[in-house]
């Protein structure tokens, strides 16, 4: 008995279990939820197979394990990780860990990835549900008057006519994303979980075959789903998932020769995790819940200026774009401690820079002093210079 949280898997795993030359009349190979409603008339296993299993806390699969509390169960997953903090040990008696995200890289079993983060998102406005991840209330809150423009900027920047996966925060998110794309000539649908059947079918082999570029859901295709052909995921909605987080980046990692996954983190949730192959210690045990700004062990982080690509702190040049990486003092930073004099023929204070607005500005020093004054990364300061021709 194999079940999966998803009937777009049955024929993803049919498929796989065919190539396996597995007899499927040996087979019962279900939604989580068909099982649970057809308990006593299906044919006893005596296996029991559970996809994504860091799922198999949820009622639905304890009924399941109930119901056949005799028989043998295996538990795959990519993330064996609750938001709750609880463990998994009450229902497998052991993990085998697979080979980590490096490895499988280096051994051609996952694609490598270039990591671009521009977030657009204010984190000071996000709010915490009692899920423990945040609400959608406030990441439309959180979300900034220029996300949809800018998603699309970055996407045409960083990776053009790629096939992608975007990941929104609600379904009017989503939709507007989409359209989005299609204002200037991608193809591009949106699909989520009440999407009637046969439509969403058509959406997902659409995808699949190349017919549509652009993918945008909300929901739907974070776990499980295989596309080798996606080569670029765009997250546009923060989250304190370490399994969403895991999941929907390496979306696009699947190996296929030659190709690079492209990830586009419009929430700066890196900050909170780390990068895909960041390792994680796993365990079936509880987990204590703490407060944490990186789940991540693995060395610390940060974004180049010029291509924002997310790069080792110790990096002095960036492996993507070829830039030199230093810590360039704001204008402000150097009029306060008088190391340099007024090379740009003009004095400021913080109280004149807010008051102006972006297009009064004349040079790109005095740009960056704006972002410094008004809080915005300097990341910002640096994409308009290039809008108006400053920077290269």
């Amino acid at each position: 008995m194999f079940f999966v949280h998803r009937r777009e898997l049955i024929e993803q795993i049919t498929k796989s279990f065919k190539q396996q030359d597995v007899d499927l009349h040996h087979c019962t190979i279900m939604t989580v939820r068909k099982i649970a409603n057809r308990l006593g008339k299906l044919p006893k296993p005596s296996l029991i197979i559970c996809d994504e299993s860091h799922h198999s806390k949820a009622k639905t699969y304890q009924k399941i394990f109930n119901y056949y509390s005799n028989v043998p169960r295996l538990g795959f997953t990519g993330s064996p990780w609750r938001m709750n903090g609880q463990g998994f040990d009450d229902i497998y008696s052991a993990m085998i860990q697979g080979p980590t995200v490096k490895w499988l890289i280096e051994h051609h079993k996952l694609a490598p990835f270039c990591y671009y983060s521009v977030p657009l998102f204010d984190q000071n406005k996000l709010k915490k549900s009692s899920t423990g991840d945040y609400t959608v209330t406030s990441m439309t809150e959180a979300s900034q008057p220029t996300l949809y423009g800018d998603i699309i900027k970055t996407w045409l920047d960083k990776a053009k006519g790629k096939r992608t996966i975007v990941y929104a925060h609600d379904t009017k998110h989503s939709q507007q994303i989409a359209q989005a794309f299609r204002n200037v000539g991608v193809k591009a649908q949106h699909c989520d979980s009440k999407t009637p059947s046969e439509q969403r079918k058509t959406i997902m082999n659409d995808f699949r075959t190349g017919k549509i570029t652009v993918l945008c859901n909300y929901g739907l295709v974070d776990e499980g789903y295989d596309v080798k052909e996606c080569e670029c995921c765009v997250i546009a909605r923060p989250t304190e998932s370490l399994v969403f987080n895991i999941q929907s980046t390496m979306r696009c990692m699947r190996y296929l020769p030659n190709k690079v996954g492209i990830i586009i983190d419009h929430a700066g949730n890196y900050k909170r995790f780390g990068l895909p192959d960041s390792p994680h210690d796993w365990s079936l045990k509880d987990r204590k819940k703490k407060k944490r700004s990186n789940d991540s062990s693995g060395p610390p982080i940060r974004t180049c200026s010029q291509c924002f690509a997310v790069i080792p702190a110790n990096c002095r040049i960036c492996p993507f774009c070829g830039a030199e990486i230093e810590v360039k003092q704001t204008q402000i930073e150097i009029d306060k401690e008088a190391k340099l004099t007024d090379v740009t023929d003009f004095k400021f204070t913080t109280n004149y820079l807010v008051t102006k607005k972006p297009a009064e500005i004349k040079s790109m020093q005095e740009l960056y002093a704006y972002a410094e004054a008004k809080g915005y990364k300097r990341g910002w300061a640096w994409y308009q210079g290039k809008q108006r021709g400053w920077v290269k």
